[in-house]
């Protein structure tokens, strides 16, 4: 769910707080302390899973399915685990939900030897003989043995439990016969329970709900809008924030083995369209039914009729789902924006915005002989000034050189080509009607400056008509000369530029640089460090810029 971040300023300039522009509070730079994960946990965030099913065991396996694999495979190969896998990370699922036990313990210990990929276990009474509540409950107490496994899926921190529907318990399914499950299995809410139905009730037990099947819907987006209304039905009347699991589905066709219905999959037009009507409510979750239930026609999986068509259709989705929510319609700048923002986004890092969100849409601007792709964000631009070069490079998406432009007024419209305008009159840091802070325009007569000695202390005070004097708070140093541009910067901005935080690397949270490489956003420092009286929120204080 898309959350407003707390303590946005009303003042939008694009390159506040970032000297290009990195502006900051100095004393106010330290960073907070961070929700973390245990390091073993995979967590993605925003999980894209699919039904995975280990109980095809050998030729009689294949009797009753309408279509085929590409090769027959026993499930409990592991060279057929691996491939699917793979195969599954290669087009952006995150993990499988795998029904307990068939194949799960060891698909669980080749997910993590595959790395960035997750397993969580769906406890199902019909598929494997739970005759009894306390069966079912020794079967939870057996899952529970194997969620502390790297590979094991995490959802907020917790290890998720599945149930594909609200009536598969055996004599009683009620809601309070599953509450009294998870009182007797998971009485602290240790676990994420994902449960599985229509019945919205559930969710007094369930942290989350989860429509199996679709495929009875007369139109494709029906089953979401139904969803979405209970949903926010019961979070009104409860007071909840239960998440959104959009479900999409390729199809349907168990007409062989139980003489059932049947949902043309329409070559893939069926499964577009509920991708499309999922992606339209920004889920938190989405699930594939499925990876592999081949009784069931549901699979994405390779096979003989489509070849890898639906393979190809969920690399594509899954990419319009990760830059769904963001307003970044550039793969490019959404894999820079989300290595250090997406975290704090979702509430996984309390640091500092880099980017912020974005102001506009990608678009082209004109550049040299021809046009560039840029987008501004509420603290800086990036752009792509060769879009034929090197996109594995650090370098192929820059910041841009914006705080420069607005100081100087010259505006970059090529590699040497330059359109003269006024310097920017707005004010640098703080209230946007302050008549006395800096302002950008007031720093073009600092850019040639000298430059302090490291270890210097930094006690001068620059005013709005860039004259510059004693009288600074100090207490800050300048920490490290930039041969590059010949000036330091002052012991703040150094450390902030040399932090670490929760990033965004791989799909995986991590700890990590916050900046890698270290100018990468900021670029180099064009002047000194001054102290400067600014008005914030109405109060007058001291700030270094």
């Amino acid at each position: 769910m898309r959350r407003h971040p707390a303590g946005r300023s009303s003042h939008r300039n694009p390159s506040e707080f970032l000297w290009h522009g990195l502006l900051a509070l100095w004393l106010s730079l330290a960073m907070l302390p961070l929700r973390q994960e245990p390091a073993h946990a995979f967590s993605p965030v925003r999980p894209l899973l699919a039904w995975y099913y280990g109980w095809y065991t050998g030729p009689e396996s294949w009797v009753k399915t309408a279509d085929l694999p590409l090769d027959l495979y026993d499930s409990y190969d592991e060279a057929t685990m691996r491939r699917q896998i793979r195969q599954a990370k290669a087009v952006g699922i995150d993990g499988f939900i795998c029904t307990w036990r068939y194949t799960c313990p060891r698909l669980l210990e080749l997910a993590g030897e595959e790395g960035d990929f997750g397993v969580a276990i769906s406890v199902d009474p019909v598929a494997t003989s739970m005759p009894s509540f306390e069966a079912v409950v020794a079967v939870i107490q057996q899952v529970k043995q194997v969620t502390a496994h790297p590979a094991y899926l995490r959802w907020d921190g917790r290890p998720v439990i599945v149930f594909w529907a609200n009536h598969i318990l055996p004599q009683d399914s009620s809601v309070d016969a599953f509450r009294r499950l998870r009182d007797a299995t998971d009485p602290n809410r240790a676990q994420f329970w994902l449960g599985g139905g229509d019945d919205f009730r559930y969710l007094d037990v369930f942290d989350a709900i989860q429509y199996f099947d679709i495929s009875w819907e007369a139109f494709p987006g029906r089953a979401m809008a139904s969803y979405a209304a209970r949903l926010s039905a019961y979070n009104a009347s409860h007071g909840t924030r239960k998440p959104f699991v959009a479900t999409v589905m390729p199809g349907y066709d168990d007409l062989a083995i139980r003489g059932g219905h049947f949902r043309d999959r329409e070559n893939g037009a069926y499964y577009r369209a509920t991708w499309d009507a999922a992606l339209r409510y920004q889920p938190e979750a989405i699930i594939i039914t499925s990876w592999n239930e081949w009784f069931e026609g549901s699979q994405i999986e390779p096979s003989r009729s489509y070849g890898s068509l639906y393979l190809e259709i969920t690399r594509e989705k899954a990419r319009e789902y990760r830059l769904s929510p963001f307003g970044i319609g550039e793969p490019v700048f959404l894999g820079v924006w989300q290595r250090t923002d997406r975290p704090v986004l979702e509430g996984r890092a309390s640091q500092s915005w880099i980017w912020g969100f974005p102001l506009t849409g990608g678009r082209y601007e004109p550049y040299g002989s021809g046009e560039r792709l840029v987008q501004y964000f509420d603290k800086g631009r990036m752009e792509v000034n060769d879009p034929a070069g090197d996109r594995t490079s650090p370098w192929f998406v820059t910041s841009g050189l914006l705080t420069r432009e607005l100081i100087t007024g010259r505006l970059q419209l090529g590699p040497d080509r330059f359109e003269v305008r006024a310097p920017a009159t707005i004010p640098i840091a703080g209230d946007v009607d302050d008549p006395n802070a800096p302002t950008y325009a007031t720093f073009a007569r600092l850019l040639d400056q000298p430059p302090r000695a490291v270890g210097e202390e930094i006690t001068e005070v620059v005013d709005r008509r860039g004259q510059v004097g004693p009288g600074g708070p100090g207490g800050v140093v300048a920490a490290y000369f930039v041969p590059e541009t010949g000036h330091t910067i002052a012991a703040p901005f150094w450390d902030f530029l040399n932090s670490t935080g929760t990033v965004m690397q791989d799909g995986r949270l991590r700890q990590a640089k916050l900046f890698d490489p270290t100018f990468f956003v900021t670029g180099l420092p064009i002047t000194e460090a001054y102290w400067a009286r600014v008005r914030v929120g109405g109060q007058e204080r001291w700030v270094l810029i």
